[in-house]
């Protein structure tokens, strides 16, 4: 059985001014997996952003609503303790900050600290496990490496994807996350995002432009925006045809 965990209601945004989101109504229910596609500057990255909160995204009208309760005045950080997370479409470098101190400090697995300190020692018990979960995801080279500094586009994607896994969310949303994977790298991110999808306990929502890490997984539904708003809603079905076809005629032909 499945129920809501979080919608949105006529939800207007504007960044610097600028009109992006025109009244987006949208539901995301516990477990599923969604496919958010559109042309450029539909909304889509947007739409993730102004959920995890950032704050350039000025919510100008309706509202955001977590397990039926509004979200609209909470902070990034309250939202993350929620079980919201982002992955972003190019992660931002952090230097002076190591990749495997950061997933430390975030991951509530990891009981490697003492009463002031999340930073794994020499002797933390849970290291085994943290790099059979780095190889997992074939980042373990990157552990000591400050993070996202330098890494390829294929590292940085894996890197940001265990980061928002080890976060342990609810609800996840991954902006274009099969953008500049080479084959292997999409083979290992779709068969961990496979592995997510089985377990039906973490909500998916896929933004992208392409079919490539859909693939591996069972979309339960497809939503495509333009110009601000959710104009069609449809199912994994849709995807091949709309990609034959383009987004322009693929939506005058359904929308006549």
């Amino acid at each position: 059985m499945t129920s809501t965990l979080l919608a949105t209601h006529d939800l207007r945004v504007e960044v610097n001014g600028i009109p992006i989101l025109s009244g987006i109504d949208i539901e995301f229910e516990q477990g599923m997996v969604y496919a958010v596609l559109g042309p450029n500057a539909s909304g889509k990255s947007t739409l993730a952003k102004t959920v995890m909160g950032l704050p350039e995204y000025r919510v100008t009208g309706g509202d955001i609503l977590f397990e039926g309760k509004s979200i609209l005045g909470k902070s990034i950080t309250e939202r993350a303790q929620l079980g919201i997370s982002y992955a972003f479409q190019t992660p931002p470098a952090i230097q002076g900050v190591k990749l495997e101190d950061f997933i430390c400090r975030i991951c509530p697995d990891y009981q490697c600290k003492t009463d002031s300190e999340h930073f794994m020692g020499a002797m933390c018990s849970c290291k085994d496990e943290l790099y059979e979960d780095f190889d997992r995801l074939g980042i373990k080279n990157l552990a000591q490496r400050d993070l996202n500094d330098g890494f390829s586009g294929g590292e940085s994607k894996r890197s940001e994807l265990f980061q928002v896994l080890s976060m342990r969310p609810r609800i996840m949303f991954l902006d274009e996350p099969d953008s500049g994977l080479d084959y292997d790298s999409l083979k290992t991110v779709g068969r961990e995002l496979k592995s997510i999808r089985e377990k039906k306990e973490v909500t998916m929502v896929i933004i992208s432009h392409h079919r490539y890490v859909l693939e591996f997984l069972e979309v339960d539904k497809v939503f495509i925006l333009q110009n601000g708003r959710v104009v069609y809603t449809g199912d994994m079905d849709d995807i091949p045809v709309l990609e034959k076809k383009g987004y322009e005629r693929f939506l005058a032909e359904v929308m006549r």
